[in-house]
This record gives C-alpha cells, structure tokens and sequence, in this order.
C-alpha cells in the first residue's frame, strides 16, 4: 500500500506531464502540422485539464486523482488516433504505458498494458480516418510496444522490491529518530532541573516544567520574550558570560544569585553551553540551573556548628584558667578601691570596671561549655517576664521609654534552665533599649500557637533598626557592631534557645524597628 503523501506526488509528476504533452499536442494541432478535427480535441483537452486542476485544488483523495488521471490519459490518447492517421499518434500508447509505470503498481501496469491493447485494436478497426501506421511498420511497432510492456513490468517489480527495502529503511531510521526524540522530549519535560533555550538576543524559544516551578513564569509567559532572570547588581558578569558565549565558551556549574518572577533571589547552580547548527553557526544558548539555597543553608549551618565547637572548646579550655588569676587581680584591686583618697583611686576604678567586664565575657564564655542544660524545671514564662521588666524599670524610666507586655498563656509552663531563660530576655530587652536609645516603645507579646503546642514570645521595638548585612551575621560568633561587647550576645542567645527545643528569628527595618520572635514548646502537665 503506497503511503498517500508519496502517491499524490507521483500523481503532481503525471499531472505535470500530461499538462505538457497535451499541450504540445495543441500546438501541432494549431500549427496544422498534422491533420486533426482541431477544435473537438482542443475542447476536450481544455476540459480535462480543468478537471485536473479543479481536483487538485480541492485537494481531492490521492486514490480518486490517480484513477482520475489515468481514465483522462486513455480518454485523451483514443480520441487523438480516431481523428488523426500518424505514427506519432500510435506510439502515444506506448509512451503512455512508460509513464504510467512510474506508479510502480503491478497490478495497474498490467490493466494499463491490457487497456492499451484493446484501446489499440478499437482504433484499428473503427477508425473512420485511414489508418495504416502498423500495417506500414509490419512488426517493428508490435515488437518495440512488447518490449516496452515487458520492461515496464520488470521496472514495476524490480523497483518495488528496491523500493520497499528502502521504504522500510527510512521507516526504520524515522522510528529510531522519533524514538530518540520521544526519550528527548521526556528527559526535557521530567527533569528536575530547570532547562531553558534562548536564542542570540536572549528570547526564551523553550523551558521545561522545572523551569516553571523554580522561577515562577509560566511557559506562554516565557515563549519569546526576555525574562529578568538576573537581579541588577550581577548584570555586568551576566553580560561578559554572554559575550563569551558567543566566543564559544561554556560554562560548567558556576554559583550565582537568580531571581524569580516576584523579585526573590535564591543561590542557582547554573551550567550554559552554546548551541550550533550543522553549518556551524551559533543559533542558541542552553541553560540548564538548580537551586542550591538549602545546600548554602547547611554549609552556613555546619560552619556556624563549627564555630560553636571551636567557641566550646575555647570556653572550656580558657575560661577556668583566666578566672582564677582574675579572681587574685580583682580582690586586691577592691582593697585599692577602699581608700578613695589614693592618688591611684581613679585608675583602680577603671581597673576595677575591666576586670568586671573580663568576669562578664568569661560567663558568656561558660554558657558555650558543655553541659549546657542544668537543674531542668517547669518555667512560668509569664512570671519570669515579670520579673525581668520590674529589674529594668529604672532604667526605662530615665530614658523615657514605655514597655509594654501583652500575655494570654497564664499557667502555661516551658521546661528548661531558668537562669538561662532569664538571660535570654535580659540580653534582648537590654539590645532593645540600645537600639532605642531615648523616648521609645518595646512590646513583649505573649500567646500560644493554634494547635496549643508552643508558645511564641514577640518582642518588638521601634529603634534604629538592623541593617541587611549585619541581620544576616547577627548569630555569627565575635560579630558585633558595638564599640563595647564580645560579639557572643546574640549567639548565646540562639544556643540557649536551640538548647531548649526552642526557635528565634529576627525581622527588621532600618528607622522603623525591629521585631525578634522566639518559640518554645508546651510542657504537658
């Protein structure tokens, strides 16, 4: 069975031949090189013509074409030989037979060659036009249309074989080819990461499902436009990436910041590679990216573990041996200190102050020694709150700044160290009236989670704020932006809280405030 694209261009080659053969016809008609009833055939050959034409416009069924053809061919063949006598007209037969061969059909070779034969004899005798060509040519034309009829059914046979061979060839390689583009198209639709096209002027011709899912545009939204994917202060690298590119460079694995449709950056692993075309021309870039932000996460959190074992085992280490001298150092400076007419009375003050301050960074330093967690009890979080914001109250009232606390948890307890937890809100009501310095508002909001199962403690001021930069160091060990202190505060903090199945985040706006909340779970009574 010929497949029906393959057959109408076999029936375009015959239309296409016909439409020539009957029009030099024409022109021998006109010319009155031979003697023909001119006007009948060249209204019929018109009429056929406009039928072929009309058939193919209309994209008629390549089946009906084909037997369209033919009929018209024989049609046209049998009324040249009743109205003219020639050779020219009588091997029309033959030529029609090697024509139609092309359709490399058995079984219409075989009714063609039938046809003809018939067609042949009816001309012969019901010609009213003397017509003696093959009486005049004996037996060379007989032999020469045997010829062509046995060439013409070998050629069928032949070619057909060679033909299906070929046929189920190209059917084998298209299989194969759409089979490896059917395993293409399913790595570029199910894989994990994010690939995208884009072609010389940076216009998405293709994304995967990933893409969609990391960077937040839907694929019409993509398809030829050119997508902010990268945040502004990165664009100059972007654009010496792009440059190189076209150089013929690629790029493998590369750790950068990309930015999704609703403006958030996230930490992308990115690989780039150009694309070519069989001349060689660079028509494309492929990119194919991940999100790396949790792997950035956890070597953020195993570096800052390595600090707090580093921190440890240093407080360990020399906490105890600075004390002890320190405790030597600070009694004989109290009994300087007796004496307030010393000449020296000034300076022992100030020695007094540090050697304080020293006994202060070595507490903070004894907190990070293990064991951390002492004498565990059930804790009224409320209470101990109370208790802080009464310690504070003086200090609140010179510098004229309003505490407020808002508690709905009465008789709810945590379990852990109080004296720890107590230093936790010490060290944070202490770093809000810092931040507030004069005439401000802190408010600590007390209350449980939906299910009952924590507490989140909200304490809010409205100070100098945070700056980016510092936030996202505020927990590293020795960081600090004050003149005074360790830079081990907010750190201490953090592990206490850890310590205590606890949570802390901190959000903050430069010259509006800043708002820490911590969680702790229930302790079930």
């Amino acid at each position: 069975m010929q497949e029906p694209d393959i057959l109408q261009k076999r029936n375009i080659l015959i239309a296409v031949t016909f439409v020539l053969t009957v029009s030099i016809h024409i022109i021998t008609i006109v010319s009155d090189l031979f003697y023909y009833s001119k006007y009948n055939l060249i209204y019929c050959v018109v009429i056929i013509i406009i039928i072929i034409l009309f058939m193919y416009k209309l994209s008629i069924h390549p089946k009906v074409f084909q037997a369209t053809l033919i009929i018209n061919w024989h049609f046209l063949v049998i009324l040249m030989n009743l109205q003219s006598s020639n050779y020219i007209t009588i091997y029309v037969f033959i030529y029609m037979i090697a024509l139609l061969a092309l359709y490399r059909s058995m079984r219409i070779n075989v009714l063609n060659i039938l046809a003809v034969l018939v067609e042949i004899f009816i001309v012969y005798r019901l010609s009213p036009i003397p017509f003696k060509p093959i009486e005049q040519s004996g037996n060379y034309y007989l032999f020469f249309l045997l010829i062509v009829c046995i060439i013409s059914l070998l050629q069928t046979f032949y070619v057909k074989l060679i033909w299906n061979k070929v046929e189920k060839a190209t059917l084998d390689r298209e299989y194969n080819l759409t089979s490896e583009e059917a395993y293409l198209r399913l790595f570029f639709e199910q894989a994990e990461d994010s690939i995208a096209v884009f072609d010389l002027e940076n216009r998405v011709i293709a994304v995967n499902p990933a893409f969609e899912k990391l960077y937040g545009w839907t694929k019409e939204e993509a398809l030829g436009h050119s997508l902010p994917l990268i945040p502004p202060e990165n664009m100059d690298s972007a654009i010496e990436r792009t440059e190189n590119l076209k150089k013929g460079h690629s790029y493998h694995l590369f750790e950068t910041h990309d930015m999704r449709k609703d403006g958030t950056l996230f930490h992308a692993q990115i690989s780039l590679s150009p694309l070519w075309n069989p001349h060689g021309e660079m028509i494309g870039v492929s990119a194919i990216s991940r999100d790396i932000s949790y792997i950035k996460e956890n070597e953020s959190l195993i570096l800052q573990s390595e600090k707090l074992k580093l921190v440890g085992e240093l407080a360990a280490g020399v906490a105890h041996e600075i004390r002890n001298p320190m405790t030597v150092i600070s009694g004989f400076v109290q009994m300087m200190n007796e004496d307030p007419n010393s000449p020296y009375y000034e300076y022992t003050k100030l020695i007094q102050k540090e050697t304080e301050r020293i006994d202060l960074i070595l507490s903070e330093f004894l907190v990070l020694s293990r064991p951390q967690l002492k004498q565990l009890v059930p804790i009224s979080l409320g209470e101990t709150i109370t208790e802080i914001v009464q310690f504070f109250q003086f200090e609140l009232q010179q510098k004229s700044i309003e505490l407020e606390v808002v508690n709905t948890i009465q008789k709810l307890f945590i379990i852990g160290n109080e004296n720890q937890i107590k230093q936790v809100f010490i060290n944070l009501i202490k770093n809000a009236i810092e931040a507030i310095g004069e005439d401000g508002t802190i408010t600590i909001n007390m209350k449980l989670s939906s299910d009952e199962k924590e507490i989140f403690i909200a304490i809010e001021d409205n100070g100098c704020g945070i700056p980016p930069n510092v936030l996202e160091r505020v927990f590293e060990p020795f960081y600090t932006t004050k003149t005074k202190g360790a830079g081990l505060g907010m750190m201490i903090i953090k592990k206490i809280i850890v310590d205590h199945n606890g949570k802390i985040t901190i959000t903050s706006i430069e010259e509006i405030g800043t708002e820490v909340l911590i969680s702790f779970p229930v302790e079930n009574n």
